[in-house]
């Protein structure tokens, strides 16, 4: 949740937060500084009735937007948190921010580079260091052993070697398929030349000493094939 706090002159406020039942409280008391401030939601439940007087004369306002679910579309979403803002407030925001704790936060969760940069010049205004960035926790990190490794680099050797003999067998019997069919296919001689008939001939054994014309070498062939 997002307040503004906008004294007259310039000074801390803390205001004590009032435990009700259902509230998730860290802290008894928050401290708002003048511009943007940001407090979870049971916090703002826990401080609402303490800062009446301040809501009413405008002391202190809150942030949140009514943001358009699109041009030309009726109605939109609420947005309370800088994460939800359009990126032109949320910049705005980060510029009237003076609370180091609230910008380090913003620093960690917020993602989008031109309110990050916003967030980063900030920091350098007030005379800030930039917190460094938290590595992310890795619950799903398992980690292999040397033998682990090695391990399952030789079952994947074999694995491959296998694929690579399936694949070998398999072109094979391609290929054998391919001399059946073409063996088992008709030939027509009648579309051969002599020198073709001859060599064919001479392919299966067949004596050609007494054949001369063409029908003869026709006639030995389709003989032999039957």
């Amino acid at each position: 949740m997002l307040l503004k706090y906008q004294p007259k002159v310039e000074h801390l406020k803390c205001v004590v937060l009032t435990p009700k039942e259902g509230l998730t409280l860290p802290r008894t008391m928050v401290t708002l500084l003048p511009g943007t401030n940001e407090v979870t939601d049971d916090e703002w439940k826990a401080m609402r009735g303490n800062i009446s007087p301040e809501l009413e004369s405008k002391e202190i306002i809150i942030l949140a937007q009514k943001v358009s679910a699109g041009r030309g579309k009726v109605g939109g979403t609420r947005a309370k948190n800088l994460k939800d803002m359009p990126v032109n407030l949320a910049v705005k925001f980060v510029n009237e921010c003076n609370n180091p704790d609230t910008l380090e936060k913003w620093y960690a969760e917020i993602t989008n580079e031109e309110v990050r940069l916003a967030i980063t010049k900030k920091f350098k205004k007030l005379d800030l260091e930039l917190p460094e960035d938290k590595i992310p926790e890795t619950p799903n990190e398992s980690p292999m052993s040397l033998e682990e490794f090695e391990s399952e680099e030789d079952e994947e050797l074999l694995d491959d070697e296998d694929e690579q003999e399936d694949e070998d067998v398999d072109s094979d019997d391609d290929v054998e398929d391919e001399e059946t069919d073409e063996s088992e296919s008709e030939v027509d001689y009648s579309k051969m030349t002599v020198a073709e008939l001859k060599a064919a001939c001479e392919e299966r054994g067949i004596d050609i000493k007494n054949l001369s014309k063409k029908d003869d070498f026709i006639n030995a062939l389709t003989e032999r094939e039957e």
